[in-house]
Order: C-alpha cells, then sequence, then structure tokens
C-alpha cells in the first residue's frame, strides 16, 4: 500500500499490491525491434511496451473504460510520472544504500509468488477444499521408524507394519491389534481410535491414505514423519461444518477422592436444575461454571469442528438440534460440563475460504508440491547437472558423528573444490555443501550417516538452484524484470515528491497562508443550522417524547435485578459482584446513562442499614468500577416503602433506575415495537445534508409539519449565514490545493530541465 498510496498522490495509479501482486502480462522492456521507443525524457528512452505495460495496469485500478481515461489522455500521466522519476535520478537518488536496501526488501517480498507454481498450488487448495465436504471416522496402527533410518531398518518397520495389516485382514480385531502394538502413545486407552476428522487436521501422507481408503477398508503401510501407518476407515459422513456453543464447566479430575467427585456432581446438577427453572444460561454460567476464561462470555466458546474437541463433548455439542438447546450434564477428563447451542455454521463457499485455506496450505507438508514443480522446472531450464562421482565419494564422508550433529568437514579438505554440481555455467564446489553441513546439523536419533546426508543434499540442491533463479529472475522473467522496475520507480517517486513537494506543502505556513489569501473565494462556509429534528409516526407519539424531553435527564425503560442482602447485612457479597458487574457494563456501554440507586429495609432492622446498603453500592460503583459519582442518584427510602408483608428478604434490598442525558435513548424506548416510531436527528446541518429541513423556514424557534403520514417538529437552536471560512477552518483544504499548486509549479521546471521528446509515428498508433 506504500508505493500504490505514494503513486495515487502523483496522479498515477498502478496496480501495486506487496507482497502478492499478480503478473498481467509478458512484454519485454527492452530496447529492441520489436519495442521501439515510443518517447524520450531527457534523452532517455522510454518503450512503447513500458507504456502499454502502464497503462493495462492503470485500467485495473479504474471504473471506467471510457474514452477519458483511454491510453491517449493516460499519455499526459504517463510523462508527468516519468518526469518525477528522471529528477530523481538525475539528483542520485537511486544510488544510496537506503535506496538499495528498499528496492532489495520490496523484491525480496515480491519473489515468492515467482519461485512457486502457481496451477500446483491452486491444485492442493482446492483438494482441500473438497475433502473439507466429508469427514472420516479412523484408526490406526503406527511402527515408529526415524525419518532418516538405515534401509534396513526403514523395511524392518515396513514388513513389521504389513504383517499386522495381514492379520487384521485375516479376523483379527483391529482395536487390540493396535492396543497391543501401536507406537502411538495413546493407542493402549483408544484402541488406536482417532475420531472424526477431515482435510488439514493429519500430516498430509495419512491424510491422502485416509480419503482414499474405502469405508470398511484398511490401507497399505503409509509413511509419515513419524514411521508406518496402517489405517482402517470405519465410517465417513458428509461434513458437519462448525458449532458455537456456550457451555458451564465444573472441573473435576477423574482419579479424584469420592468426596470431591460427589460435590462436583452436586453442583453440575444444582446448575441444571437452575436451568430447567429458565434462569438466564449466562447468570448460570457466572454462578457455576470454573472455566474462568469463558465466564465473563457467558460460557461461549470459538466455533469449532469434528476433531477440535474431546470426543465426548464433540459429540454432546453436534447432538444439539436446535439453537438455544441445551445439553444434560456429562462427563469428560476435565469434569462435568453442560453445553447450549448458539449456532451452526455450514462450510462457507470455496470463494470465502480460499484465501484461509492458501495459508493453511502454506505451512502445510502439501505445500511442498508447487515448489517441487517448480525445482523441476528450474533444474531442466538451467541446465543443472550433477557429479554422480564426487557426490558418491562425498556420501562416503557421513559418519555417526552427522547423526549426533556433531560432524566437522575439516578432515575432508582435500575433496572441498571439487564441483558437486553445476547451475548454468556456474559450478557449486564440494566446500559450499559441507557448510551448509555444518550448520543444518542436528542430532536425529535413530538416523542412519549416508541417509541423512543424502537428505541434506537434495535439501542443498533445492537451496542452491532457488537461488540461481532468484538471482537471475530479471532475466529471464520479464513480467518480474516489469515489477521490480515499478519498485525502483516508485520508491524514488516518493522519495523526490516528499523532498520537493509534500514536505514543502505541509510545513511551509507562510506559503500556506499566502495561498489562502489569493483564493479566498474557493473556502466557503455555507448556511448552516442547527438544529433537533424529531420525526414521530403519529402525533400522540411526538406528544409522549415532548412530554418525556421536558425534564432531563430522560426517563427511560431499562433495569436491572435488584440486591437482596439477609437481614441486618449491609456489606457486598460475591454474588451481589456478580450482578453488579452487569450494572457497571450497561454504565460502561452507554455513558450517557444516569443511575437512581435507592436501599430499603424491613421494618426489624436498624435505621441507618439502607443508607449504609445503598452508600457501599455507591462505593463499589465509583472506586471498583470507576463510575463518575456525578452519574449516581442516591435515594435512602429507609423502611417506608416495604414491598412484601411476607416475605420479608423483598424488602431488605437495593434497586436502581436509569435515566439518561442523551435524547436517541428516549428514541430507543418508544422503538421497541416498532423501529421508526419516533427518529430524533440533531446536529449543524447545511442545505441538502435533511430533506425536512430544507422544507422549513430557516428561522430559529420551533416549527410542526406533516409529511409522508409523519408528525415532524423541527427545533432550531441558531442560523449561521454563508460566510468565508478562516484560514484555521479550512488549513486542510488549502494544504492539499497548495500541494497540487507546487507540484504544477514543479513538473513545469521539470519539462523545462528535461526536454519530452514524443515519437510522433508510434503515438499516432496508441488507441
Amino acid at each position: 500500500m506504500f508505493l500504490e498510496n505514494v503513486l495515487k498522490k502523483a496522479g498515477f495509479a498502478l496496480l501495486l499490491s506487496i507482497p502478492a501482486l499478480q503478473p498481467v502480462f509478458s512484454q519485454s522492456q527492452t530496447v529492441a525491434p520489436t519495442d521501439p521507443v515510443l518517447l524520450t525524457i531527457g534523452g532517455k528512452p522510454v518503450t512503447v511496451s513500458e507504456f502499454t505495460q502502464s497503462y493495462t495496469r492503470h485500467q485495473f485500478t479504474t471504473d471506467s473504460l471510457s474514452e477519458a481515461n483511454g491510453p491517449r489522455p493516460y499519455l499526459d500521466l504517463f510523462i508527468n510520472y516519468k518526469l518525477k522519476v528522471r529528477a530523481a535520478e538525475a539528483r542520485g537518488l537511486d544510488t544510496t544504500q537506503a535506496f538499495r536496501e528498499e528496492l532489495a526488501t520490496y523484491r525480496q517480498q515480491s519473489v515468492q509468488s515467482y519461485l512457486t507454481d502457481k496451477a500446483a498450488t491452486d491444485a492442493v487448495i482446492r483438494e482441500a477444499y473438497e475433502r473439507m465436504n466429508e469427514e472420516i471416522s479412523a484408526a490406526h496402527i503406527l511402527i515408529s521408524v526415524a525419518a532418516d533410518a538405515a534401509p534396513t531398518d526403514t523395511l524392518a518397520a515396513y514388513n513389521e507394519a504389513l504383517a499386522l495389516r495381514d492379520r487384521a485382514l485375516k479376523g483379527e480385531d483391529f482395536g487390540q491389534l493396535a492396543k497391543a502394538n501401536s507406537q502411538d502413545p495413546t493407542a493402549a486407552q483408544s484402541d488406536g481410535n482417532l475420531g472424526w476428522f477431515s482435510a488439514l487436521q493429519m500430516v498430509y501422507p495419512f491424510e491422502n491414505a485416509a480419503y482414499r481408503t474405502e469405508k470398511g477398508k484398511i490401507s497399505m503401510p503409509i509413511r509419515t514423519k513419524f514411521g508406518y501407518h496402517v489405517i482402517k476407515v470405519a465410517d465417513r459422513r458428509a461434513s458437519q461444518g462448525k458449532v458455537r456453543v456456550a457451555h458451564i464447566l465444573v472441573k473435576m479430575t477423574s482419579n479424584a477422592p469420592d468426596a470431591d467427585q460427589t460435590v462436583a456432581k452436586n453442583r453440575i446438577d444444582e446448575a441444571y436444575a437452575a436451568l430447567q427453572r429458565n434462569e438466564p444460561f449466562d447468570r448460570v454460567v457466572k454462578q457455576f461454571t470454573d472455566d474462568a476464561s469463558s465466564r465473563n462470555a457467558g460460557g461461549v466458546l470459538p466455533p469449532f469442528g469434528s476433531g477440535a474437541m474431546i470426543q465426548a463433548f464433540e459429540t454432546a455439542a453436534f447432538a444439539l438440534k436446535k439453537v438455544g438447546a441445551y445439553s444434560a450434564p456429562f462427563q469428560t477428563t476435565y469434569g462435568w460440563h453442560i453445553v447450549k447451542l448458539i449456532e451452526r455454521i455450514p462450510l462457507e463457499d470455496y470463494e470465502k475460504l480460499s484465501g484461509t485455506l492458501r495459508q493453511r496450505v502454506l505451512v502445510d507438508g502439501r505445500s511442498s508440491l508447487g515448489k517441487q514443480v517448480t525445482l523441476t522446472r528450474i533444474k531442466r531450464e538451467n541446465g543443472f547437472t550433477e557429479n554422480p562421482a564426487t557426490l558418491n565419494d562425498v556420501l562416503t564422508t557421513a559418519d555417526a558423528r552427522l547423526v549426533e550433529g556433531k560432524w566437522n568437514a575439516d578432515a575432508n579438505g582435500t575433496m572441498a573444490d571439487r564441483p558437486l554440481f553445476s547451475i548454468g555455467k556456474e559450478p557449486v564446489p564440494v566446500r559450499n555443501f559441507f557448510a551448509f553441513i555444518q550448520k543444518q546439523q542436528q542430532a536425529q536419533p535413530g538416523g542412519e550417516p549416508k541417509a541423512l546426508m543424502r537428505k541434506l543434499y537434495s535439501q542443498f540442491v533445492e537451496q542452491e538452484n532457488f537461488r540461481y533463479e532468484e538471482a537471475h529472475l530479471e532475466e529471464k522473467n520479464p513480467e518480474f524484470r516489469a515489477l521490480v522496475q515499478e519498485f525502483h520507480d516508485g520508491i524514488l517517486l516518493f522519495q523526490v515528491m516528499e523532498n520537493d513537494v509534500l514536505n514543502k506543502a505541509l510545513e511551509d505556513s507562510t506559503g500556506q497562508r499566502a495561498f489562502y489569501e489569493r483564493n479566498k473565494t474557493k473556502y466557503l462556509m455555507p448556511e448552516s443550522a442547527t438544529a433537533t429534528i424529531m420525526s414521530a409516526a403519529s402525533k400522540d407519539i411526538l406528544d409522549q417524547a415532548r412530554t418525556m424531553l421536558a425534564k432531563q435527564p430522560y426517563a427511560i425503560n431499562r433495569r436491572v435485578p435488584e440486591l437482596y442482602f439477609e437481614k441486618g447485612q449491609m456489606t457486598i457479597t460475591d454474588p451481589h459482584r456478580e450482578q453488579l458487574f452487569d450494572l457497571l457494563v450497561i454504565l460502561a456501554k452507554n455513558p450517557a446513562y444516569q443511575v437512581e440507586i435507592t436501599g430499603n429495609a424491613d421494618t426489624s432492622e436498624d435505621d441507618s442499614v439502607s443508607a449504609i446498603r445503598t452508600r457501599n453500592v455507591v462505593r463499589y460503583l465509583t472506586s471498583g468500577g470507576g463510575i463518575s459519582q456525578t452519574r449516581i442518584v442516591e435515594i435512602d427510602e429507609g423502611k417506608f416503602k416495604p414491598v412484601s408483608a411476607t416475605n420479608r428478604d423483598k424488602n431488605r434490598r437495593v434497586g436502581f433506575l436509569f435515566s439518561s442525558t442523551a435524547k436517541q435513548d428516549v428514541a430507543v424506548r418508544f422503538n421497541q415495537q416498532k423501529t421508526d416510531n419516533l427518529v430524533i436527528r440533531e446536529g449543524t446541518f447545511k442545505k441538502g445534508d435533511e430533506r425536512i429541513l430544507d422544507a422549513a423556514a430557516w428561522k430559529p424557534g420551533r416549527q410542526t409539519l406533516e409529511r409522508s403520514g409523519r408528525t415532524v417538529q423541527i427545533d432550531i437552536e441558531r442560523v449561521e449565514p454563508a460566510r468565508p471560512k478562516t484560514f484555521a477552518e479550512a488549513r486542510g483544504a488549502v494544504i492539499n490545493d497548495y500541494q497540487a499548486d507546487l507540484e504544477r509549479q514543479w513538473l513545469a521546471n521539470l519539462r523545462r530541465q528535461f526536454a519530452v521528446q514524443l515519437n510522433d509515428a508510434e503515438v499516432k498508433k496508441i488507441k
């Protein structure tokens, strides 16, 4: 966005998206008989293809392809752009260390999109999405073997896995085979069962084997970085998508004492009973849950799909079919849960998910597929040639120290200068590979030295081929060459614009003031009215609103539950704090709210009890909650307003009543039944801002109108006549206009400094 913004300021829009710019065309920028010169600027040629490329990109950034946006009008913009770049080059701005480093950074950010096969990458992204439409339930047996094990050890692991597969095919129970033989640490408890999973949840080779195995069938041994797997696919089903749930957790470990287990079970049953009494789920969460991370969010968890949660929790969540339904208590290894369904989320369309999938694929094993396709191509194009004899000699130097991560190449100096392979005309000596080993080696328990060195050799070959391709990318790829040229020009453009126009326009206050004085008539403050407009669905609603608005603060229909106290109790308890937290949230979200806090007592209590209860609540809100005292009204009703003759608990209470200083909160009260019963707009308006105000007489006072079946009251506080803006009021617009004026003057000077000569024959061909 940095370069794009700079170029837009210069009146020259190029499609630059760093680092993922997609190439649009492939014309070469070199001067050749097939690429004639369109114009010269200060003697420096600009070719037809460079202009055509720039205009093509410009089309992709405009909404219209009308004649006004055609190539001939665009030629003037292009010339202005190249004049500025030419000025920067004439000053040597392209020779500074800072410029070279910035250009190298942008180049490096963009190069990767040219070093990966896009078609292969798109194919694995599409494959992942298609697989996400189906979920698989499977079990597996793992026979571990190191990724760099000796061939004999690898073969032995494969044969062991194959033998276990044969036993399963002959009728032995797969789960028992897994329990007895699998080297997956969880197999002893799970019988090898992995539950349900979908794409991108398993390593890619495992996923491939699972999705290619039919229901009820057993795969051949498949190799991953963990070893050999034998997979039995138990079932397949369409994707369940994701669910968002809220939950209540009462923690309890499976080996807890019986007394603790009883306490936990009683607590979850108590929570369940509260829900069945129709108490709000979020309130029950606050009272009972042990999950601190979700307590204040009403127990709500992030959305999840199959395979993301432990099996029992996942099963209970997906079993809920109706939004708002909740489960009976159930137990997992974490304790007791109750789950409520908040939302079901189906699998999104490919277009919406493709960006996210691309990022996940880039860190997944399948991302190497696109890289390998590119590697094969560039090895062929660049003439990669291996020296088998030297490679064989190098592999014989591998010993046990390499497996330990302690291999040293010093003893092998006799072959260090021999070419190991060549890329293009560049030989790569053995010493470079040895240096690579020294840097990359690490302990590989179970590995075999020669196999490990061959793996490192493959990585080195890949690194060197991509290094060579990257270094020669401009020579081979006209699109990339054009992109780097645009980075080059864009950086210079920013620097020269900053020096000659932007900084001066921002910092030259004397010049700004002089420009304002010369153009004062351009900056006018239109006639405006400061007014309140109330539009009501009926005259009766308007009359009711007038009555409510006649006295501030305005009464609003919103309450929170009262706090109840034991006899003689005045302190704030933990349950009280839970209730007061809701009050704090309301006051924080509604800064115009005020709250009236009323204390009460029953006839058997001391006279001071109600006042102290009120004072303690106020102290909690102001000291702990940060609510200003000015937003609180305290009322002590003492024993004078009992609400129950039989239940004294209800008389020992503190109550809350909201009011507001904002007219919009009054509108909310009227709009609870119908959203547009009352619409209130306040502010300073100019002609054209509000159609109903334009129809009224612009003078202070109250007017009532009937428009489109609604009754409208307009209160105009004052009317300001049109006038010139002061310099302070117009300063933002003045700076923009002053900048444009400086740029026009600067371009005129550049045209005198660098002669622009057009090739008329080529200009006439532009259509």
